[in-house]
Order: structure tokens, then sequence, then C-alpha cells
């Protein structure tokens, strides 16, 4: 009689082993998102930088260095701390800003020499055809010294004791002169009444008074 073989016992199954991942489904870690601070802030430095040469609108410089420089720290910030990616991009953007300020104080201080003192200069006297007339007015009971022009170019004149009002005249044909006005007395120890004012065009645009100095500035851009 012939018995049955005998055969190993079958394994027990423990479920099926895991599909193998291909590398298509295998999930690459997130790219950081793009720098916008910078980019802004680059675009801010570029466009100061081209206003800055444009006379009527060279006071328009000043507001995109500011947001230039304040995005592009934001955007090394946050570059440094793996945020956003784009470090490089955020280091140009602020030594562009840093070149706009430079550029549009070195243009304030020193327009000749970049060919905008032409549009923006204060003619002390007045030149007629010029688009816009500057009226400087003084009143001192005592009399008073005078100095009248802009931050960086100045005439010196005395206005008599007298309540009639001292004019000085002066002109510009555009851009944006910071135009200064300063009277005080000769005599510190007396009281004087001193009042000053900048007129453009027929309307103030600064006025102040004191007892023994008065002050007036106006940016007229």
């Amino acid at each position: 009689m012939t018995s049955d073989p005998r055969y190993p016992p079958a394994p027990a199954r423990h479920g099926r082993p895991p599909a193998p991942v291909s590398v298509t489904q295998r999930r690459a870690p997130a790219r950081p998102k793009l720098n916008f601070f910078a980019v802004i802030a680059l675009l801010c430095g570029l466009a100061a930088i081209l206003v800055a040469f444009m006379p009527d609108y060279s006071y328009l410089a000043w507001p995109l260095v500011g947001v230039g420089l304040v995005l592009s720290l934001v955007g090394l910030v946050l570059a440094g701390r793996n945020v956003v990616r784009g470090r490089g991009l955020a280091v140009l953007s602020l030594l562009v800003s840093v070149a706009a300020a430079l550029l549009s104080g070195a243009m304030l201080l020193f327009p000749s020499a970049f060919g905008a003192g032409g549009a923006s200069e204060l003619h002390l006297p007045p030149v007629s055809g010029d688009k816009h007339s500057v009226d400087y007015v003084v009143t001192s009971a005592g009399g008073a010294t005078v100095r009248y022009g802009t931050l960086n170019d100045q005439r010196t004149d005395s206005a008599p004791p007298s309540t009639d009002q001292w004019h000085g005249k002066a002109s510009y044909n555009g851009g944006a002169p910071i135009l200064s006005l300063t009277a005080d007395s000769s005599n510190a120890g007396v009281s004087n009444e001193i009042s000053c004012a900048i007129v453009v065009d027929g309307k103030t645009v600064a006025e102040n008074s004191g007892t023994t100095i008065a002050l007036c500035t106006a940016n007229v851009g």
C-alpha cells in the first residue's frame, strides 16, 4: 500500500509585500517661493534711478528708494531663513536701492554735475521766460539781515527798520528747488518781531515769525 507523498507545509501568508514605489511617485521636497519682495525692490530701485534724471519728477525718487530699501531687506531676511528663494536677487535689489539713494542725493546737492542744473536752478535775480516766479517777503520793525535763495545758493541783504515789507525776487524754470529764507535781528538782545514768507506764483508756500529770527523753507517740487 503506497502512502501519500508528504509536502512541506505552505508558509503562512501575512499579506502581499508593498508594491515598489517608482521614481516619479516619490515627492520632491517643496521648493521655496519666488522672492517677490526682492523683485519689487529691484523695480523700485530702477524706477528711482530713472526719475532722478527727470527734473519735474525727481522728488519721487526718495519714496521709491525708501520702499526699495525696506523690501530688499525683508527679502534678504526671508531668503536667509529659506522661506523664499533668490538671496542673490535680494542682494542685487539692495545694492540698486543704495545706488539710487546716492545718485538722488548727489543730483540734489550737485545738479549741474549731472546736467540737470538748468532745469531746477533758481535764478537770482529773476530771468524773463522762466515758468515760475518766487517772491521772498520779510517784515521787521527793527530791521533784519536777510539770507534768501536755496539751501546751497543764497544771497544776503538787509531789511531796513520799517513796517513795510522787504521783497527779494527770483525765478526758476522747472525741477524741485528747495527754497530758503532766513531773517534775523542784528541785535539779539533787542526784541524785534520778524516775519517771513515765500510766495511762488502768487501762492504762499511757507511762512513763519519770531522775536529775533524767522526761518522759512519750501520744497516746491
